[in-house]
């Protein structure tokens, strides 16, 4: 019986804006420490076409490419990735929120701790950001990556950590 290896047990995410054609953002910064079992990947049944002839009996049914999203939530975002990702403005102490809309597509990248896990790299997503705050966990924003298909076909890219992906973008 071969080993499981807990994939997300403990996760980094990093993001950048897409490039120009859908190109893998070439600079990418760690969103900051993600809440502990937080981060999911989830699939959502896509669109349906549905054929029927008269009397309503289906002759073809057409099943869309399923809708492939990433949730997480970052606890004490600083105000550097906040300005990143909805182009708020920051002063020393202060940061000026005008939306929380994120504008621009973003490539993202999640790497997982365990040696031997599965990551997953996107170039193109859709990115929803929730601010929040509670007493138990303090400010916190929730995440959802929404996995977009580039011009090219591609959704997403899976790879298997190395020992040097984690240590490299963990700083040791």
């Amino acid at each position: 019986m071969s080993k499981i290896i807990m994939s997300w047990s403990k996760c980094k995410i990093e993001v950048g804006k897409t490039g120009a054609e859908d190109a893998m953002a070439t600079e990418l910064t760690d969103i900051g420490v993600i809440n502990d079992k937080s981060t999911t990947m989830s699939a959502e049944d896509g669109d349906t076409l549905t054929a029927t002839a008269t009397g309503g009996e289906v002759v073809a049914e057409e099943e869309g490419e399923p809708v492939i999203t990433i949730t997480t939530r970052v606890k004490e975002m600083s105000f550097a990735v906040e300005t990143l990702f909805t182009g708020a403005v920051a002063s020393s102490d202060e940061l000026t929120v005008k939306t929380n809309i994120v504008p621009d597509d973003f490539s993202m990248k999640l790497t997982p701790k365990n040696i031997g896990a599965v990551g997953i790299k996107a170039r193109r997503t859709h990115v929803s950001f929730r601010p929040g705050s509670s007493e138990e966990e303090g400010q916190y924003v929730d995440l959802t990556f929404k996995i977009l298909a580039c011009e090219d076909g591609e959704l997403y890219k899976k790879f298997k950590v190395k020992d040097t992906d984690w240590n490299a973008q963990a700083g040791g």
